[in-house]
């Protein structure tokens, strides 16, 4: 009698099984076709390009000068000047409150930057004397 109950027990789960495997492979082409119509009803939407806008970038004024010299008389600091320009530098000429005129060759807007490259200038012996001028 116990056999009996465990053969039935044993092939009514494995009909249980059977079935639920089948109703599962049923219902997934079910979906796909719905899903398929849903898709297929949907209106196409139009892709409208956008206007490429170029970025608004402020330009920082430079107001860090690496100072090469300074001059008593303009026409040296303008011939100087001169001299740096022909060599591919961008020169400026301030005019100091002690009467000299200060020649810079380089010019940066970051101050980080602008120490970084005054420390790496003045590890040269040739341009040891150089300085920073920070414009107000």
């Amino acid at each position: 009698m116990r056999k009996h109950i465990r053969i039935v027990f044993i092939v009514s789960l494995i009909l249980s099984l059977g079935v639920c495997a089948c109703k599962d492979e049923a219902k997934a082409p079910v979906k796909k076709e719905l899903t398929q119509k849903k898709e297929s009803a949907k209106p196409e939407a139009k892709v409208i390009p956008k206007k490429k806008v170029a970025p608004v970038v402020k330009e920082v004024p430079n107001k860090y000068f690496l100072i090469i010299a300074s001059f008593q008389n303009i026409e040296n600091a303008k011939r100087f000047q001169k001299k740096l320009t022909n060599d591919g530098f961008t020169s400026e000429i301030f005019d100091g409150p002690n009467g000299f005129h200060r020649v810079s060759y380089k010019a940066f807007s970051d101050r980080a930057l602008a120490f970084q490259e005054l420390k790496l200038v003045r590890a040269t012996e040739e341009h040891k004397d150089n300085w920073l001028y920070i414009k107000r």
